[in-house]
């Protein structure tokens, strides 16, 4: 797909970001880890990567965020910024789940071909999930994401990374690889994800969107 601008940003972790694939193919992008202060940064570091590139918001043709799974308020800040944006500039959503951004973060970042993606659940639970990397270079779901307990995650014998900080002690005692907890998603690697989504399909009306929670009771979650 040539000559799109695709804003794509993240709030569903610690981590805080926003990235710009401008029409030329040039990537922006901005992080920090900053818990607690999404709602504050996020529209700085929007503002901040359209700025960079040159790029109005009239000028948008895609809007991509991480859905989940996550942190339920964090989930729902960039939730409500990339609606938002959809309805006021009339352009699609590209919703893309946070533990394929977490693996393709460490795919853009290593030379790992499968991993084990885990994000921390809280009441002993973690989200997981395994991605492979395809010939396209984007992390592709190998089965399906999960959430239970941490004795309950299967460990494929062919995976050769894990990441996230759903890698608890007790997982990480099983592990015969090396292993990221400390590793964040990054909003420049929801960009790849959210270009293939848009070349599969048309994307999302603003107003039909959903976010993908994994937990269906969340309000039972521990407090943050």
């Amino acid at each position: 797909m040539a000559g799109v601008n695709l804003l794509a940003i993240d709030t569903a972790t610690e981590a805080c970001s926003a990235a710009l694939l401008r029409a030329d193919g040039a990537v922006f992008g901005e992080f920090e880890v900053a818990p607690r202060r999404h709602a504050t940064l996020l529209p700085k570091m929007m503002d901040a990567v359209l700025m960079a590139a040159g790029v109005g918001r009239a000028e948008l043709d895609f809007c991509a965020f991480a859905n989940g799974p996550g942190a339920f308020t964090g989930i729902r800040i960039a939730a409500a910024q990339a609606q938002g944006i959809g309805v006021a500039l009339g352009i699609p959503l590209l919703p893309v789940s946070t533990l394929a951004l977490l693996a393709q973060t460490e795919f853009d970042r290593a030379d790992s071909r499968k991993l084990l993606a885990a994000l921390d659940a809280r009441m002993q639970e973690v989200y997981w999930a395994v991605y492979h990397r395809a010939g396209d270079g984007c992390a592709e779901l190998c089965g399906a994401e999960r959430l239970g307990a941490v004795a309950t995650v299967q460990i494929p014998d062919d995976i050769d990374s894990g990441v996230g900080h759903g890698w608890l002690d007790e997982l990480r005692a099983r592990a015969s690889f090396t292993c990221d907890p400390g590793l964040l998603p990054d909003a420049r690697s929801l960009l790849p994800l959210a270009r293939r989504d848009a070349l599969a399909g048309p994307g999302v009306a603003a107003d039909r969107i959903t976010i993908n929670y994994l937990r269906q009771r969340v309000a039972d979650k521990a407090p943050a």
